[in-house]
């Protein structure tokens, strides 16, 4: 009998399922299960007491669970992103970066409170801790809308400037408010505030940027157009988000009473109940940016396209 007719066998592998994931996919995969384990710790250190707590407790997970997620999303569709799309995947990159900086603030500002230092540097400590933290979701989004931007095939239908005024309005003015009130509220704090409102610029000046660049692709009929409009509609709705919530401030100031009643009671307990449904929109707005990804955002160039770009320049 010839020996062709008995398949050489196999050595140790890994199932197959698991060996058809994409390389990249396995270290977001890997920050996703450590930012499981840190909301888990949260939920043994905080009991809930009833339904809702679990819900809040849900909402919390999801956001958490959903920022290192985006380059797991991004790498199963896209093997080759690190390449084809670097801008995209440097910054899914740094947003995975950004939950292991969020999971060490505890630690950090723990062991800087455990030293002798005085209060008012413990504060700074955190604020400039805040900023790092908002620097590094900054600067994803800002790659993510570049590579975005270089990822387009398609050049615009009609002008957008309209719609990027209004954007960067919104991030300005909610800013603006947000550092008018935080003056008033404590004045003798200008350094803490300064901190505070540098890293809230830049951050709504991030998200404008990311819903301005994708809207326009989606306008442009950029595929996939599903993924293109998710990325818009959260650049849309965290502006609208940190809008309301500069409002909301604004009621709170004038409301919220200094002596007498709780300010649990009232038409503030109902702001603060606005303030919770926020934290939703926010989870959704994570939500829409792994959706775009897992749609195949942004759709590969043709092999067409490619190889014109790989033709030499005329003489």
């Amino acid at each position: 009998m010839s020996d062709d007719l008995w398949p050489e066998p196999r050595g140790p592998h890994l199932p197959d399922t698991l060996m058809r994931i994409p390389l990249g996919v396995w270290p977001f995969l890997a920050l996703a299960v450590l930012a499981a384990y840190g909301q888990w710790e949260m939920l043994r250190a905080g009991p809930l007491d009833n339904g809702l707590d679990a819900f809040w407790a849900l909402v919390r997970a999801v956001a958490a669970l959903t920022v290192p997620l985006l380059g797991a999303a991004l790498f199963f569709r896209h093997p080759t992103a690190h390449r084809m799309f670097p801008n995209i995947a440097f910054g899914v990159a740094l947003f995975a970066a950004s939950t292991v900086v969020d999971a060490l603030r505890q630690p950090v500002m723990d062991g800087i409170g455990g030293t002798d230092i005085e209060y008012d540097a413990w504060l700074y400590a955190g604020t400039g801790y805040s900023l790092i933290q908002a620097l590094v979701r900054v600067f994803a989004i800002t790659y993510l809308a570049i590579g975005l931007s270089d990822a387009r095939r398609f050049e615009d239908r009609a002008p957008a400037r309209v719609e990027g005024i209004v954007l960067v309005v919104a991030a300005l003015a909610s800013t603006a408010v947000s550092a008018v009130l935080g003056y008033l509220s404590a004045p003798d704090q200008p350094g803490l505030l300064a901190i505070a409102t540098a890293g809230q610029v830049l951050t709504n000046l991030a998200w404008a940027y990311l819903g301005w660049t994708a809207l326009r692709g989606w306008a442009a009929g950029e595929e996939p157009s599903r993924g293109w409009g998710l990325v818009g509609a959260a650049g849309v709705a965290y502006l609208a988000v940190v809008v309301i919530a500069a409002a909301l401030n604004v009621v709170i100031w004038v409301v919220s009473p200094t002596e007498g009643p709780s300010p649990t009671q009232g038409p503030v307990q109902l702001v603060y109940e606005v303030y919770q449904l926020l934290g939703v929109v926010i989870a959704a707005i994570w939500l829409a940016l792994l959706a775009a990804f897992w749609l195949g955002l942004p759709a590969e160039p043709d092999a067409d396209d490619v190889a014109l770009d790989e033709l030499p320049e005329p003489a």
